[in-house]
């Protein structure tokens, strides 16, 4: 609707085509509040968006989730979205939580604009609004099909014109591909994708840095200029919490902000970047106290929930440069009379690393290799001597224990557990670990960025690969919601088979001997110590 076509429209007529003006003018109330304009100028663009591809990336509690659920019920009983919308939440306790705490009351408090247009319904996940049907779903994938594929079957069957992830870097990238799938039909096909960032380079911070990039410039009273305070902090803040202008250094006003795209001529996704540095209720000043002295020295929560910026210290995640400095200048082997350790990675393809040890604390990978069979991995083992091997234990159970039982050398196969209690439990009678999974991962992350403590072979296409997958892991901090307890725990941001496959080769090689010397060249053998440790 244009300025002018605007002016002359009633109340109604522009309450049915702008979902911010519909929540401002019929004045619905959010959890006993009336929505206002005051301290909520920034929301205008999101809420009047009809872009088809729309990603923000924000800070906690600002409100995000409210803000959609509007638009989406605003589009619902206007003809936007005739079919329905997919919401989708991390877990089915974040479906219920909302469903009970938000969803109801929006209903109940406001009969006449939004109850009206409601239909009950059995379920609490499941809203008839208008002509379609509102979903409300958990992200988790609960069920292995074959002992690969993940499904769940609340994602599938569900037509809907619209799709919101609500918390995407809390979801399974898998639930997110699957749900997209639900509006493949539909002639509207609008998603949308908001979060608090985790990782940089990875889900929401990922979207954001391929979209426009809008962020929230604010024009300063004195001078002019325009500040974006996501951009300028901490400098942007004073020691007493005021907003000052980069260029006069007086105090600015969210109010008298704009959304201004970075890159204007990226037209395929829009994307909003919104921090607590503009909420009308977070003392700008404390966000500062914060980063200056971060509460037990977690800096990365401050930067995720205050400040909406992805970050990972450089203890928590490798990159392809830290792999790259632990090659030698030898190409990999093709053989060797080793006596070597291999571990394995299963899934479509079998991810291997096969070495030893030149040192009781340094390790040797000779040889990287993805292959489509375990016969190939039984003639890979043959060449290089395998003494000790490792395998995941799942996927493939079954094969694994099958090439278990024909090798002639000891095979252990390998489960993870998530409990800090458990460090590397060996069973002999049926040859398999139970490894705690942080501390396993730990050990890779160490043998890498530790000065050292590993070689591998020079660069080659399989040693970048190797290298890429390295860096396609994190450990990030989470905290249970339901106890309040936290632990650092590993998370994959793609395909990250060969650092696993590297903790099993770890395990492996507790059980083999030593390599007199280091091994470069196929012709020669080292000479091995017999005595290993456990």
């Amino acid at each position: 609707m244009s300025p002018q076509t605007q002016a002359e429209a009633t109340p109604e007529e522009i309450s049915a085509v702008s979902a911010w003006y519909w929540a401002w003018y019929n004045k619905i109330k959010l959890q006993a509040s009336e929505y206002k304009l005051a301290g909520h100028e920034w929301q205008i663009h999101p809420m009047e968006s009809t872009h088809k591809n729309r990603v923000a990336r924000k800070g906690a509690q600002l409100g995000w989730t409210e803000m959609e659920v509007l638009k989406t019920i605003h589009g619902m009983t206007h003809g936007v979205y005739p079919t329905g919308c997919l919401y989708l939440f991390p877990t089915g306790d974040d479906v219920s939580d909302f469903s009970k705490a938000r969803f109801g009351p929006l209903i109940a408090d406001n009969p006449h604009t939004i109850g009206r247009f409601v239909q009950s319904t059995d379920s609490t996940n499941i809203k008839r609004i208008g002509t379609g049907m509102l979903y409300l779903r958990g992200a988790r994938l609960s069920n292995v099909v074959e002992g690969i594929k993940k499904d769940s079957s609340k994602l599938r069957s569900v037509p809907v014109d619209k799709i919101v992830t609500d918390e995407r870097d809390l979801m399974d990238v898998k639930a997110i591909h699957m749900a997209q799938e639900r509006f493949s039909h539909s002639e509207v096909q609008e998603e949308v994708s908001f979060s608090t960032p985790t990782i940089p380079d990875f889900g929401i911070d990922k979207a954001y840095n391929e979209s426009n990039q809008l962020v929230w410039m604010i024009k300063c009273r004195k001078c002019n200029t325009y500040t974006c305070l996501e951009i300028e902090f901490p400098e942007c803040i004073s020691d007493t919490g005021l907003r000052l202008c980069k260029k006069c250094r007086q105090e600015i006003f969210t109010m008298d902000g704009e959304w201004v795209a970075k890159h204007p001529s990226r037209t395929e996704r829009e994307g909003h970047w919104m921090s607590q540095l503009n909420s009308a209720y977070v003392d700008p000043g404390k966000i500062l106290k914060l980063f200056n002295d971060p509460p037990e020295g977690n800096i990365q929560e401050v930067y995720n929930s205050k400040l909406g910026m992805a970050y990972i210290a450089a203890e928590n995640k490798l990159t392809r440069n830290d792999v790259y400095a632990t090659c030698c200048q030898e190409a990999m082997l093709t053989k060797s009379l080793g006596p070597c350790a291999m571990g394995v990675d299963v899934g479509k393809v079998l991810n291997v690393v096969i070495g030893g040890k030149p040192g009781q604390d340094r390790r040797q990978i000779l040889k990287l290799a993805r292959v489509s069979s375990f016969q190939d991995l039984h003639d890979l083992a043959k060449r290089f001597n395998v003494k000790s091997a490792v395998l995941d234990i799942e996927p493939e159970t079954r094969k694994a224990r099958e090439f278990q039982k024909e090798e002639p050398y000891e095979v252990w196969l390998c489960d993870y557990t998530d409990n800090p209690g458990t460090s590397v439990r060996w069973r002999e009678d049926n040859k398999t670990i139970m490894a705690y999974r942080t501390e396993l991962l730990d050990s890779v992350h160490d043998l890498v960025s530790k000065e050292g403590l590993l070689e591998i072979p020079r660069k080659s296409d399989e040693v970048e690969e190797y290298a890429k997958q390295m860096a396609n892991i994190a450990k990030v901090l989470e905290v249970d919601k339901e106890t309040g307890g936290s632990a650092y725990r590993y998370r994959k941001l793609g395909d990250d088979h060969y650092f696993h496959t590297t903790g099993y080769f770890l395990l492996a090689a507790k059980r083999i001997g030593l390599m007199r010397d280091s091994y470069h060249v196929n012709h020669k053998a080292p000479v091995a110590v017999t005595d290993f440790e456990v």
